[in-house]
């Protein structure tokens, strides 16, 4: 009878793994019990009856203790149980009150007592986790639903764990904020790249690099569990970091709430800004509210929990912007000038001329001013959608920035959330779940200041939709084995539309009907000046990601080892309907109105000039498709728990990822660049001018020279060991440790360059010396049809490519640690560690392919003796009139610079290779975790890390291939958090008048108090990319130049000493800029570069900090209990109790011709989360 039902479970694992549905790793989110049971010589006992018992449900689990004594009980729901183990001739023991939470394995070992059955020994002692060397941290239903939370997003409870940094917005913790929530690094793990589970089933997306997809509400939440080191085979495809969420599944009795949660202007500070400026607190509203209820269908049978969310909200979102004046609109730039009162001329494009030192230069406009007929008289239309400031420019802008202050701009959301689950026990051997959830959010947001008519920009609306569901069902064949089967679907879709823009007939403005007819869809034109604020959102878009997702997999216990096995799979579907900008977009900067025209001079030149001149310098349409992408992902794994003795486990793994490369249902990808085909356009070449054939060319899948199918190598090597122990020092103190390899989830999807394409905006046909294109007509041509792969390796010439390495793997992550954790008095732990990652073959890419060689480069830098004009140099266009260049410069341009023929594929502008694996990131850090479990009306849980996390990400140079090293951007050396709640000791059942009644207990009793504290120290400074000494040696800055001692509550917070900055001009001397005089500098700390120079310095500096983050939250609340089952509460939640502005998510300002160069302006730049608020609750509980 076992070979046979051992042998069906094997048929029925391959039959599933041999199945067309292909699915996604799921982990395990309920609980094991093991152990080994000894008579009182320690000897083996086998034979031994071990039943526990869910006290909520009454659900029972049965083993029998094999040769070796042991036993295990898998798949348990977290919950309360009791724990019994019987045997003739021995008295009945019984374990307590034993908590079972997500993904634990808790280690029960029992010594039996020689007596009766009858008598009984029980034991309700804590114990220390034992079986397993994972690091992570279990976040109980006490401390989801009763921890001040803003917004009651339960994966904001991550936070408190240590080894963890959330990356994203302060502001963006809500529950329908799926990309914002997902900017998690676990010990030292790539951002983003992290597993979400709900109920064990996937709950990722493909958008936004790996967002989270459902968030439950908080009343649903059982547990939540996050693992921050995994040495278990059953977790993989992350960068060691996996999120579980665990919903509530009902009782043999009636649970439930009713709730609303409620903010008001009233009960909020003011912003910082605000305050500084003397505005008034902006209008804002919160309302969040619904039902939660739970319990049986059939008690002891089948159980169901419902819990339904709205929430509505309208938030502040103030901001300066700047818009033209009167003056400007006018064309009076007569006081046009920067942050230190200096003239900025504006030139005339029409009057350039080579003066006697060879340079093409132009003369400034009389006056500073425009004559009215030289104004664009499309330009006039335009600046009817602009508004007119209405502020003083700030300080530190020049006189027509910041002077338009957009308050309250108040963004509205609108969310429902549903979450049902029902669970049946067909008997004591099989049981099963089903579940399934949805949320659906629109946003309007307005980012430019317009909030009417079609100029306007911004989230107008964003919708965010989630479909969730899964099936699961746990089978117990023998006392031995148990099987589980689990099936899970989850589709999340994103969707920016651009509602007032859409559909708007570009000929109002001026545009000749035959280019308006030729768009891909009508458009408000999405209009950048330099400077200013945009008008018109450009496009929109719908992506959805859909995951299929199975997993059969099985728990066998023989002899010492529990083992473990199974198959996590998944389908992937990803479909991207993009349309941005597909209608007309221009770019306006100072290119063609300054005096020099390739010396991007800051006192000289104006974006809003060329504007009025109807002169763009940049633009394009874009012509998109539809994509249809698709990923398969299969694992086997198997684990073995081997309980050496009764003090040490050792846990062993092995996990082989097969992660298929991303395909487009349709074939319509590009493969790679293949630089040795001759470009069939050295047939149509006039070989007088260009006596060389050109090579290189795009490859595409299904055509010769490529794969049918995927666009790079399917790596079928990632063989993942995982190894740890346990080993306990004695009954109170344990050492663990463990190493484990992981391969990461590679989000990014490839390249369809020939599927869409662009039409640029000509706009010089000479480099930049005299404009082409012009407002009237900026797309003369017709605008450009995606020719697929037609044209093969023809494709995209005149423009630059883009490509996925052919021979990418996927990256990996190596992850160890090795601690203590000591069993303390009061039901507290204490755990000590060093936790350590190496990430390697990390995603990069490389754009050096199509560049000049380093010599040729080199050549042209003055600093090494070269001459700029070696590169800038006008020669004649070999590419002129050649068929297949139609819509780019090449085409109709007469001349082209000696940079552009010096590249290596001169037929294309720049060529980037993605995918590519050369980055690494290094992680160590020491971790300290004091948790105590809730007893005595108390609960406490504080972490502390000091860490460590490096890079080798990107170029200093391209052509020599001379990576970029430092610290990672998000490296946060100190970390600290601190969470509580506390049931004051009095009234009712409690220490102090544990029998008041009446207005003593109203008064008295039911009063707690809950709190969450953070403090993260300051990100890195992202350094300017500039020398920091005039001959461009030096690369860590001079110790002078930085603030050694930052005052971060400062109205300006200054990194440097004194904003000592210079350029280079062309010839290689150094030229102070805007404020080297006024700060009274005697040398050059900061210049940038000179041309055809490459970076010195890394990208971030660890000698500077950006300013640290801190918040305290807090929950005062009050129960009210009618009878022993019904209460309500009131709870006052305040977040941000201090009020403390935070900036840490500012960067210092980079702008080198600013007198705030390197500092953060409090008076210019928002807080990063939001000033103090108070929320209002009142929940009806039963």
């Amino acid at each position: 009878m076992q070979y046979t039902r051992i042998s069906w479970v094997i048929a029925l694992t391959i039959l599933v793994g041999a199945s067309p549905l292909r699915t996604a790793a799921a982990q395990e989110f309920r609980a094991t019990v093991t152990g080994r049971v000894t008579d009182q010589s320690a000897a083996a006992m086998p034979g031994v009856t071990i039943v526990v018992t869910n006290t909520e449900t009454n659900e029972t689990a049965t083993a029998v203790t094999n040769a070796e004594g042991a036993y295990s009980l898998p798949f348990l729901r977290p919950s309360v149980y009791s724990l019994t183990a019987e045997l003739d001739g021995f008295k009945r023991y019984t374990r307590e009150s034993l908590q079972l939470q997500v993904g634990q394995t808790a280690t029960v070992n029992i010594s039996m007592e020689v007596g009766a059955l009858t008598e009984t020994v029980t034991v309700t002692a804590d114990t220390i986790e034992a079986s397993r060397a994972d690091r992570g941290m279990v976040i109980d239903n006490k401390r989801v639903t009763e921890i001040p939370l803003n917004t009651r997003n339960p994966f904001m409870l991550s936070i408190l764990s240590s080894g963890i940094t959330f990356n994203g917005p302060a502001i963006y913790h809500r529950p329908f904020d799926n990309g914002a929530i997902a900017d998690w690094s676990i010990n030292g793990g790539w951002n983003r790249n992290n597993e979400f589970v709900l109920d064990g089933a996937p709950n990722n997306s493909v958008q936004g690099g790996n967002n989270i997809a459902y968030v439950p509400p908080v009343d649903a939440v059982q547990e939540f569990k996050i693992i921050t080191n995994s040495y278990d085979a059953q977790h993989g495809r992350s960068a060691g970091g996996t999120i579980s969420v665990s919903l509530k599944s009902g009782t043999n009795d009636f649970h439930g709430s009713i709730y609303e949660f409620y903010r008001r202007r009233w009960l909020d500070s003011n912003y910082d800004l605000f305050e500084r400026r003397g505005e008034e607190k902006a209008d804002h509203k919160l309302d969040q509210y619904g039902f939660q209820v739970d319990g049986p269908i059939v008690r002891n049978k089948t159980f169901f929990m419902f819990n339904y969310e709205g929430y509505k909200e309208k938030t502040p979102n103030p901001g300066f912007l700047s818009y033209p004046s009167q003056e400007l609109r006018n064309g009076d730039f007569s006081d046009y000038r920067d942050d230190s009162g200096r003239l900025i001329t504006v030139y005339d494009p029409t009057t350039g001329r080579f003066n006697e030192d060879g340079d093409w230069v132009r003369d400034p406009f009389p006056n500073n001013i425009i004559p009215q007929d030289r104004i664009h008289p499309m330009a006039e239309q335009f600046l009817d959608f602009y508004p007119f400031p209405n502020s003083e420019p700030n300080t530190g802008c020049g006189s027509y920035e910041c002077n338009y202050f957009f308050a309250p701009n108040l963004a509205t959301d609108t969310f429902y959330n549903f979450a049902s689950k029902v669970e049946h026990v067909f008997s004591e051997k099989t049981k099963m779940f089903v579940r399934y959830a949805q949320n659906d959010r629109e946003e309007l947001r307005w980012t430019n200041g317009i909030t009417e008519g079609p100029a306007q920009d911004g989230q107008l609306p964003l919708d965010r939709i989630n479909y969730t569901g899964v099936w699961d069902w746990v089978r117990t064949m023998s006392p031995s084995l148990v099987v589980n089967l689990r099936s899970g679907l989850n589709q999340y879709i994103e969707a920016a539309r651009s509602e007032p823009g859409f559909g708007y007939d570009a000929t109002q403005l001026g545009f000749p009907s035959e280019l308006v007819d030729e768009l891909p869809f009508p458009m408000f034109p999405r209009t950048n000046i330099s400077g200013f604020a945009s008008l018109g959102r450009g496009g929109f878009g719908r992506e959805t990601t859909t995951v299929y997702s199975f997993q059969p997999n099985l728990s066998w216990t023989k002899g010492r080892h529990n083992v473990r096995a199974g198959l996590d799979m998944r389908m992937t579907w990803y479909t991207r309907d993009s349309r941005g900008p597909g209608g007309i977009q221009l770019d306006f900067n100072d290119q063609f109105t300054r005096e020099v025209w390739d010396d991007a001079d800051d006192l000289s030149g104006s974006g809003f000039a060329s504007f009025l001149l109807g002169i763009p310098t940049d633009g394009s349409i874009a012509n998109d498709f539809f994509p249809d992408f698709r990923w398969n992902y299969y694992a086997p794994w198997i684990q073995d728990d081997w309980k050496l003795s009764d003090r040490l486990t050792l846990n062993f793994g092995l996990r082989w990822d097969f992660n298929s490369p991303v395909w487009e249902e349709e074939n319509r990808m590009s493969y790679a660049f293949d630089p040795t085909v001759r470009n069939g356009v050295s047939d149509r070449l006039d070989h007088s001018r260009y006596p060389d054939d050109v090579f290189g060319g795009l490859r595409f899948i299904g055509q010769a020279g490529a794969p049918d199918k995927f666009p790079y190598s399917w790596d079928r090597n990632n063989v993942q060991p995982r190894v740890g122990f346990a080993y306990l020092l004695n009954d109170s103190t344990i050492m663990k440790g463990g190493y484990g390899l992981y391969y990461m989830n590679p989000t990014g999807v490839t390249f369809t360059t020939g599927y869409n394409i662009t039409t640029p905006v000509l706009s010089s046909l000479d480099g930049g010396q005299t404009p082409n294109a012009s407002l009237s007509n900026p797309f003369p041509d017709s605008v450009a049809q995606p020719p697929g792969s037609s044209l093969g390796p023809e494709t995209n010439l005149g423009r630059g490519l883009g490509y996925s390495n052919p021979d990418f793997e996927i990256p990996k992550v190596h992850q160890f640690h090795i601690g203590v954790q000591r069993l303390l008095p009061w039901s507290a732990t204490l755990e000590l560690s060093y936790v350590g990652s190496r990430t390697r073959k990390l995603q990069t890419q490389w754009n050096g392919i199509n560049e000049p060689s380093a010599e040729f480069r080199d050549a042209c830098n003055p600093l090494l003796g070269g001459d700029v004009d070696n590169c800038r140099e006008r020669v004649p266009n070999p590419f002129q009139w050649v068929s297949g260049f139609e819509g780019t410069t090449r085409y109709t341009a007469d001349t082209l610079d000696q940079f552009a023929l010096a590249r290596p594929f001169p037929q294309f502008d720049g060529i980037e290779e993605f995918e590519r694996n050369d980055g690494l990131v290094n992680y160590n850090s020491f971790q300290a975790v004091l948790n105590k479990r809730f007893s005595d009306g108390i609960t406490i849980n504080a972490t502390y890390t000091f860490s460590r996390m490096t890079e080798r990400w990107g170029w200093l140079d391209v052509q020599r291939m001379i990576p970029q090293e430092g610290y990672y951007w998000s490296d946060r050396p100190h970390r600290l958090t601190l969470s509580t709640v506390y049931e004051l000791p009095i009234g009712r059942g409690r220490a102090l008048l544990s029998t008041a009644s009446g207005i003593t207990e109203a008064v008295l009793g039911g009063w707690e108090v809950a709190g969450l504290f953070v403090y993260n120290s300051g990100r890195p400074w992202d350094v300017p990319d500039v020398y920091v000494d005039p001959n461009g040696e030096q690369t860590h800055i001079n110790p002078a130049a930085i603030n050694q001692d930052i005052d971060y509550g400062a109205d300006v917070i200054s990194a440097v000493t004194a904003p000592c900055t210079a350029r280079y001009d062309d010839s290689g001397e150094l030229i102070p800029r805007g404020p080297y005089n006024d700060a009274g500098c005697d040398e050059a700390w900061f210049i940038s570069r000179p041309p055809f120079s490459t970076r010195v310095l890394p990208l971030r500096d660890w000698d500077v900090r950006r300013p640290p983050y801190r918040q305290v939250d807090v929950n005062f609340a009050k129960t009210f209990r009618f009878t022993e089952g019904l209460r309500m509460q009131f709870r006052a939640e305040v977040f941000n109790l201090l009020n403390i502005a935070n900036y840490d998510e500012a960067n210092y300002n980079g702008d080198l011709d600013s007198s705030l160069f390197g500092t953060i302006d409090k008076e210019n730049v928002r807080q990063s989360n939001f000033p103090r608020q108070i929320q209002l609750g009142i929940k009806l509980l039963w």
